[in-house]
């Protein structure tokens, strides 16, 4: 895993991950063929299309300049809601490696 800015995260050759406030965790996307498309702006990226992570809460968002826009179909206490992006949680990638949700 490297950091891409104090946003963003990258996994592996194609994924992209960043941290969800309303989960408490990380989502990733397939950056690419048959996966989203990334603007490429590191601090203020959109991923498209939606992104929907299922695991303790469904989290169902759009990531938009840097702006995580919160769906009424999630579960979790930001439905709804739209919020900043935030800063990495985690000076030490290797404390979140068991926690990442993966949204392929």
């Amino acid at each position: 895993m490297s950091a891409l800015s104090p946003k963003l995260r990258k996994i592996g050759h194609n994924t992209i991950a960043f941290w969800c406030p309303g989960c408490s965790t990380a989502h990733g996307v397939n950056i690419g063929r048959n996966g989203w498309l990334w603007n490429e702006d590191p601090n203020n990226p959109t991923f498209t299309p939606s992104v929907l992570a299922q695991g303790i809460y469904r989290c169902h968002s759009f990531v938009r300049n840097g702006k995580i826009e919160f769906l009424s179909d999630s579960t979790h206490g930001l439905r709804g809601m739209t919020v900043d992006l935030p800063n990495w949680p985690f000076s030490e990638e290797s404390d979140l490696m068991e926690n990442i949700q993966n949204d392929l």
